[in-house]
């Protein structure tokens, strides 16, 4: 058969047919069904040939990181993983994460974006919020006492940060640390993550935000995420840490 004649039987382009012919191109498993029986294969390479492609996928599916452009396109992403997530977990050195911003600081955050981009954005984000309500869910967030001093605006709007923070980590399913500057780490946390449950991880990346589901990848956020948890402060230690943090802003201020 010539390649036309193959397109057309199969129901494909000439130009996807020929991009799979010339591997620039990973047929899915129906495409492959439709190539061993118009081209006549045998009942063993047929198995073969629909076998393998259904493991290259499941292994393509496993092992990319997707980068999401825009601000609201990773939003509505993050919001049906956490949906489905029992246990999230964040770290951040250096911001306060989405979940935890008051709406001043929210705004400096999203100021940058078009208008018609960052209404749409904070709209999905306040609908993650309201996650924390559920009590079914559990909210666990890392932050560097960088993170804290970063500032994303004047005193005042970094001391009401900072008492928000101090609000939502009274609720009975959030749990709030913070690594001090005083430890020693012994280790280099390259950037934010989140992980959720124990199959998908997110961060962001100045020219989008990526998305891991490689196994291998999730286990090594979980074990770095584990590594800094046993260095955070939290109940009194904690809030004598953001009482100290909030006096050397306002000192700035």
């Amino acid at each position: 058969m010539t390649g036309t004649a193959t397109a057309r039987a199969t129901g494909m382009s000439q130009s996807k047919l020929s991009k799979i012919e010339n591997g620039m191109l990973l047929p899915s498993v129906t495409d492959v069904e439709r190539l061993v029986a118009e081209l006549s294969a045998t009942r063993e390479t047929r198995i073969e040939l629909v076998e393998l492609a259904r493991q290259l996928h499941a292994e393509a599916e496993t092992r990319r990181v997707v980068l999401h452009r825009g601000a609201h396109r990773h939003q509505q992403t993050v919001a049906r993983i956490e949906a489905r997530a029992t246990t999230s977990r964040f770290f951040q050195n250096a911001g306060v994460p989405a979940l935890l911003q008051s709406e001043d600081y929210l705004r400096v955050v999203f100021s940058a974006m078009p208008p018609h981009e960052q209404d749409t954005a904070i709209a999905t984000l306040r609908t993650r919020r309201a996650r924390l309500d559920d009590q079914g869910k559990r909210f666990v967030f890392l932050l560097s006492e960088g993170a804290l001093r970063w500032r994303m605006g004047n005193a005042d709007l970094m001391c009401d940060q900072i008492d928000h923070l101090v609000q939502i980590m009274r609720r009975p399913n959030v749990q709030l640390g913070v690594v001090p500057w005083t430890a020693e780490t012994g280790m280099v946390a390259l950037h934010g993550f989140q992980v959720y449950d124990e199959r998908v991880v997110t961060l962001s990346v100045l020219t989008g935000n990526a998305t891991i589901t490689d196994p291998h990848d999730v286990r090594e956020y979980l074990a770095l995420f584990g590594r800094l948890e046993r260095l955070a402060v939290r109940g009194e230690e904690l809030e004598e840490l953001l009482e100290g943090i909030s006096r050397d802003h306002r000192k700035l201020g």
